[in-house]
């Protein structure tokens, strides 16, 4: 009986396992009527979305052109890029329709989406290389940016070159005369002046136009025939020269700068011809054109070259460094420029040797050049500059003892400017320190006055003499407080010996310094420079109502004689009488310029 219920519970339990296994496969087992669901597959690998090539020639007439944007591998997402246009030597608006920064999208399980470029056709002939823009990508989301993130549209002319009528010679142009900074011609930013001549050889134009503080003005010269060779400067509202340029590119003779405003008012361009040749109905044209300032916008991608300096390709923009630390920079461009400068300043003193070393890392391939410029970004006299600092050594290095309390800038450039491609690979440190230098005074000679009767004692000794060209009987004295011109670096001053003070008038006296610096204005520049000074030429102060001598001394080397503490009943007449110069000082204190013009010399010995 045990056997037989043993069996039975045996034959239960498997019968009970079975229903089991079948209940459970039919709950998990679809049926016919019941639909499969799959999981959706990953994405494996983040594309990369690029133009179809790195640059494209168009001939100026193409019209439009249909633009492909690509990813190398398809994505099961959407993929979204930015994309706009900046300028190069072709101009949005002009030479082509300007693409403003907007959002391209390559849908889901597609691989490329297209753009179209208009291209202007004009009536001007552009002489030399063809012109180019920029067309760049930038923000992906769902992707990453291709090597072919940037194109470059080259534009080929196909209008001819204009044939010279000989009946329609042109010598002198419209805007003449206009050889000086006084007589420069008013033109405006977004005007082109044309049939521009620089007849006859050594002719110079001068042009002024109204700048905006903050604005950024591209200024630059065109359409040059054959024959002109231009060369550009611009200067400030002061008159010191902020900007030049030769051949804008390798194989172009046109001129072009960009600059930034710093203050509302007049700014002014000169223009001369390189070329020697008979300059006879050649012609060129003249343009400004305001630009919107570069404003870098945030993106996930960094811009090439973009660092805690940039941009500071300008005076204005210079980046500030500090002493005794090591900076790392490259010379890679920004904003679709073509090649990337590094200005830097540091705050001196006086009597401080500073010194600015450039180092090339291993790997690197920069070949730096290295240039010193005073405060207004002006060159020093002699110029301070340095290629490589040792045989063998691609660095350069340079020592400047100051001699005032003011920036220094430092210009750094690339020797050979780098391919763009190339650039990130040409890499170099910076490192500014400062010494403190014990410079060995120099005695200089002072003439003396021993009282008695108002007059002076015979010369302690004879000043050196000086050969001047001719000038006028009597200098104008050149009033520059309405130009606020920045007051150049102080030159070393001369001791003076002061001479009895007569007994003040009535009404008590005043106390006065002052500076008078006579100069050879030999670069027609309207500023003394420290190569230009007259030297031991006498200046004499009276007293203006009694007519007693107070003080006199002679110029030193700088063409500087300094007055401090001048004691006087009223105002003091200051008098030199080798230029028959005469000036009234009413204030506390007075700098007086005496500016010699230069004068033609003489054709011959009569």
């Amino acid at each position: 009986m045990k056997s037989i219920r043993r069996l039975l519970q045996l034959s239960l339990g498997l019968l009970l396992a079975v229903v089991l296994v079948a209940a459970f496969a039919f709950t998990v087992s679809p049926s016919a009527n019941t639909a499969s669901v799959q999981a959706a597959p990953l994405q494996q690998t983040t594309p990369e979305v690029e133009f179809s090539a790195s640059s494209v020639t168009l001939d100026e007439d193409a019209g439009s052109y249909l633009l492909t944007i690509q990813l190398d591998i398809t994505s099961t997402n959407d993929v979204q890029v930015e994309i706009e246009s900046l300028q190069g030597t072709a101009f949005g608006g002009e030479d082509y329709t300007t693409i403003p920064q907007q959002t391209i999208t390559i849908p889901a399980n597609d691989d490329e989406a297209n753009f179209t470029l208009n291209i202007i056709n004009d009536n001007n002939d552009e002489p030399g290389a063809n012109e180019f823009f920029y067309v760049e990508l930038s923000d992906p989301i769902s992707a990453t940016l291709g090597a072919n993130w940037r194109m470059t549209v080259f534009i080929v002319d196909d209008d001819p070159t204009p044939t010279p009528d000989d009946d329609d010679t042109i010598y002198l142009d419209a805007y003449e005369p206009n050889n000086t900074l006084a007589e420069s011609y008013t033109t405006s930013a977004g005007t082109k002046l044309c049939n521009i001549t620089l007849w006859p050889t050594g002719d110079v134009d001068y042009f002024r136009f109204t700048g905006k503080a903050g604005s950024y003005y591209d200024v630059f010269t065109t359409d040059l025939d054959a024959g002109i060779d231009t060369n550009l400067q611009v200067f400030d509202t002061q008159g010191v020269l902020i900007a030049s340029n030769d051949d804008f590119e390798p194989g172009q003779r046109r001129s072009q700068v960009t600059i930034v405003a710093d203050v509302d008012g007049f700014y002014y361009a000169r223009i001369d011809n390189r070329d020697p040749s008979d300059p006879t109905d050649k012609r060129y044209c003249f343009e400004i054109r305001e630009l919107t300032p570069p404003t870098p916008t945030p993106s996930q991608t960094p811009i090439p070259g973009d660092s805690d300096c940039e941009f500071n390709s300008t005076i204005e923009t210079a980046c500030t460094i500090g002493l005794d630390q090591t900076y790392h920079f490259d010379f890679v461009p920004v904003y679709g420029s073509l090649q990337d400068t590094d200005i830097f300043r540091i705050w001196m003193k006086p009597g401080i040797e500073y010194t600015c070393e450039s180092t090339i890392p291993p790997g690197s391939f920069a070949d730096t050049n290295m240039i010193f410029l005073d405060a207004y970004g002006n060159s020093f006299q002699p110029n301070l500059g340095n290629d490589d600092k040792a045989f063998g050594d691609l660095g350069s290095k340079l020592s400047y003892l100051s001699t005032y309390t003011g920036w220094l800038h430092v210009m750094m450039g690339p020797v050979n400017v780098p391919p763009y491609e190339e650039a990130p690979q040409h890499t170099y440190d910076l490192i500014c320190t400062a010494t403190i230098a014990t410079a060995t005074p120099t005695a200089t000679p002072t003439q003396a006055y021993t009282g008695g009767g108002g007059g002076f004692s015979p010369p302690v000794s004879t000043p050196t003499p000086i050969v001047f060209p001719t000038f006028p009987p009597t200098p104008t004295p050149i009033d520059l407080s309405g130009l606020n011109t920045p007051a150049p670096p102080t030159p070393p001053t001369v001791q003076f010996q002061a001479l009895p003070t007569a007994t003040p008038l009535s009404g008590g006296g005043t106390t006065s310094t002052i500076n008078v610096t006579i100069y050879y204005d030999a670069n027609e520049n309207f500023m003394p420079e420290l190569t230009e000074g007259v030297v031991d030429t006498a200046v004499t102060l009276y007293e203006n109502s009694s007519g007693n001598l107070i003080a006199f001394g002679y110029t030193n080397e700088a063409g500087l004689i300094h007055f401090d503490s001048i004691s006087s009943a009223g105002a003091v007449q200051v008098v030199v009488p080798f230029l028959n110069y005469t000036q009234i000082v009413t204030g506390e204190s007075a700098d007086i310029l005496v500016r010699i013009a230069p004068q033609p010399l003489p054709v011959g010995i009569p």
